[in-house]
């Protein structure tokens, strides 16, 4: 059977549909994990060890059909860094993730600071030797306790050239869906509690300096003030330095991952 000219066009243009849908499929299923298999923690990127600091996460694992994290004493502001695991995600996306955060021994935290969320970062090509300062660009939405213990909150931060600006939005102590789609420059993020079946919209970031191609996953930090005013004081120490006299206290428990 001979395709005319018009045929073969509306043919190939067909085939590259359907291989174009594939390969979103096989995208969506390589960024995405539902943390079934302990072994899909490896196809994660850590930002420790990409940019070659000391890991300041005490504890992460998949157990019965969850992603659990335990940082230690840190914090995600301005130039400070905490644990962040990630995969690179290139043009326009939607990021959602069920979570649930609690103390280590209690349902709520004993120590502020205590959140745990979806964070867009932009790509370093540094390491902790090569470092400078007023280079971090990212944002995210997050879950947890801030300074007031009886107030979970969600916390929303954007940070350019290491300026932090963050705003927190009353919350309450359960199980939490985020959300963060990209359009181009614009950034909406949203939350939806498990009996709700619409999203609720809570901020939007224009951030149109931020590349193609971004880090996309999950933080955790807390105790952040447990560090002291001389590490503080200095980025490049705090950075660079696992406090092992701090009184961290989060469990973060994540359901799933999924990016579309």
């Amino acid at each position: 059977m001979k395709i005319k000219p018009i045929g073969k066009i509306l043919f190939t243009l067909a085939i590259a549909y359907l291989g174009l849908g594939a390969l979103i499929e096989v995208q969506n299923t390589t960024l995405s994990d539902e943390f079934n298999d302990p072994k899909s923690l490896s196809q994660w990127e850590r930002f420790y060890q990409t940019e070659q600091w000391p890991d300041m996460m005490k504890r992460i694992e998949i157990k019965d059909g969850m992603l659990i994290m335990e940082p230690n004493t840190c914090g995600w502001y301005a130039d400070y860094h905490a644990p962040f695991i990630f995969k690179e995600v290139t043009g326009n996306f939607t990021a959602i993730t069920r979570l649930k955060v609690s103390g280590l021994t209690s349902a709520v935290p004993k120590t502020t600071w205590s959140l745990s969320g979806i964070m867009i970062r932009a790509p370093r090509n540094i390491t902790s030797k090569t470092w400078s300062a007023n280079g971090e660009n990212w944002m995210f939405l997050t879950t947890g306790f801030a300074d007031d213990l009886k107030q979970p909150v969600f916390e929303t931060k954007t940070t350019a050239n290491s300026k932090s600006k963050l705003k927190l939005h009353p919350n309450k102590l359960d199980w939490v869906s985020l959300k963060i789609d990209r359009k181009g420059g614009v950034f909406t993020l949203f939350y939806r509690y498990d009996e709700q079946d619409e999203w609720t919209q809570i901020e939007t970031f224009v951030r149109n300096d931020l590349p193609q191609t971004l880090q996309v996953g999950l933080n955790a930090y807390t105790d952040f003030y447990s560090a002291g005013k001389e590490l503080m004081s200095d980025y490049f120490k705090y950075n660079t330095t696992v406090v092992n006299y701090g009184k961290p206290d989060l469990r973060v428990k994540v359901d799933y991952f999924r990016i579309q």
